[in-house]
């Protein structure tokens, strides 16, 4: 157990908790992160570590309340203790040799980029900072970064505090102005440290970013934190979390980072007091566990599924399409073919598949449905986050999103046909004449402004709002 020596909340949703942890503080180093668990039936969170004090044994990180574990995290009191706290892990971001450089922190990445800022300063280097937040209400730190850096520019959004503006518009002052930096450091949201490398290559100074953002398990085991640096694959865990920002792909990472935010809203709803909306009968009904999932599991041995052959796409016949333009050149699956296929999904218990997707669709659960015959469930699963199912089957590049990162693909086989699933799914829905409508969201109380006029919206975009009651 591990006892909350401090607790300070620094704005309304960030809190630094000061942890007694004697080991981890004796080796800890900027760069590096640390597992935590709240309590026995917790979830792994990884956070990078603030500060640490190697004399009282104590490490220091600073946490946004941002979802389930961080939430039940802000109720623990001063005194009170954490039941795991592991670390460091990662490897350290390597200061030496630097003469002068230049550190850019965004919102809460600010508590990251500090102690590799003070590793700097404490190795020698001229030390230059940028810092940008939103506003002037949730500014942190500032007294700190003052205290290790020659030049220090704050900047927010609004212009509320410091200088108006983005950080990448701070940075190319400086640059502007003839500073000559060995190295340029930048930690914050993902789209901010894109378009600080964006800039830095231009002028063709290194420039290295710390990732940790995308991190979930934190030890290399579940892959959710894969990165393509350099055409390469990295996990950001393992291999970093920092690494030469001119390499990242960024546009891969941005796509990836959403992967998790429905499941994330699912928890942050369980700590809710209220009575729950939807009975626990339909839940078990409903996911993995379901007693149906359970029986196409054992009716066939995962060796068994891996060895059946992907289907291949009927197509009309090259004669007949060499005379005639105005029909789809790949015909779809039948029935028989579908079920065959769905059978190769092994159902996994962290499907992998569902990273890849970019709009959250539950893949396993309508593949399984298909492999059942529940065809019309198939594509009502679909349509639950997927507008346009029968488009997205035709047009989308599964390939590259989630059958890149199916199961069969470690084993050497092909990747199921997702997509072909998909396409089959919605066309024998629409052509049972059948179709489902998605069930509409209760009523969402912070509507965006830009949205206040649906009617002028295409009409794909209106139904999509109404589902989620913006309309």
């Amino acid at each position: 157990m591990y006892r909350i020596v401090t607790k300070e909340a620094l704005k309304p949703t960030v809190i630094l908790y000061e942890i007694e942890a004697p080991m981890v503080a004796r080796k800890a180093q900027p760069g590096q992160f640390i597992i935590l668990r709240v309590d026995e039936n917790g979830e792994r969170i990884p956070i990078t570590i603030h500060d640490y004090n190697r004399e009282k044994g104590t490490v220091t990180i600073i946490v946004q309340t941002v979802g389930a574990t961080t939430e039940k995290l802000s109720h623990k009191q001063q005194g009170e203790y954490l039941h795991d706290f592991v670390g460091p892990l990662g490897k350290p971001t390597e200061t030496e040799g630097k003469k002068k450089v230049c550190v850019v922190g965004g919102g809460v990445g600010c508590a990251i980029a500090y102690p590799v800022l003070k590793k700097f300063h404490d190795c020698g280097a001229e030390v230059h900072a940028v810092v940008g937040f939103k506003n002037k209400d949730v500014v942190i730190l500032e007294d700190k970064f003052k205290a290790v850096s020659s030049v220090l520019k704050v900047c927010t959004d609004d212009g509320s505090y410091g200088q108006k503006g983005l950080v990448t518009e701070a940075l190319k002052q400086l640059l502007d102005e003839g500073n000559q930096y060995d190295e340029i450091f930048a930690i914050g949201p993902a789209i901010m440290m894109k378009f600080v490398c964006l800039l830095t290559k231009k002028y063709e100074i290194p420039t290295d970013v710390s990732l940790n953002t995308i991190m979930v398990d934190g030890t290399g085991m579940c892959g959710a934190c894969r990165i393509t640096v350099g055409g390469k694959t990295r996990f950001v865990c393992v291999d970093g979390p920092e690494f030469d920002g001119h390499q990242v792909d960024f546009d891969e990472m941005l796509k990836r980072m959403g992967a998790f935010k429905d499941i994330e809203k699912e928890e942050i709803h369980k700590l809710d007091t209220e009575k729950p909306t939807t009975c626990e009968a339909t839940k078990e009904l409903d996911g993995r566990d379901a007693e149906w999932r359970a029986s196409l599991r054992k009716a066939m041995k995962p060796k068994e599924r891996m060895a059946i052959p992907r289907v291949k796409m009927n197509e009309l016949n090259a004669e007949y399409r060499s005379h005639s333009n105005k029909e789809e050149v790949n015909l779809g699956l039948n029935e028989e073919q579908a079920v065959t296929e769905a059978k190769r999904c092994l159902d996994c218990p962290n499907p992998t598949c569902m990273n890849g997707c970019p709009v959250g669709i539950n893949i396993p659960k309508f593949i399984k449905n298909i492999e059942r015959g529940e065809f019309l469930e198939a594509a009502k699963t679909l349509k639950a986050t997927s507008a346009l199912p029968a488009v997205c089957g035709r047009v989308c590049p599964q390939e590259k999103q989630c059958e890149s990162q199916c199961t069969h693909l470690k084993a050497g086989h092909e990747a199921v046909a997702i997509g072909y699933l998909e396409r089959f799914a919605a066309d024998y829905e629409r052509e049972s004449g059948q179709i489902s409508v998605p069930e509409v969201a209760q009523k969402n109380k912070e509507k965006d402004n830009r949205l206040k006029a649906p009617s002028l919206l295409p009409t794909t975009s209106r139904r999509t709002l109404i589902c989620w009651r913006y309309g």
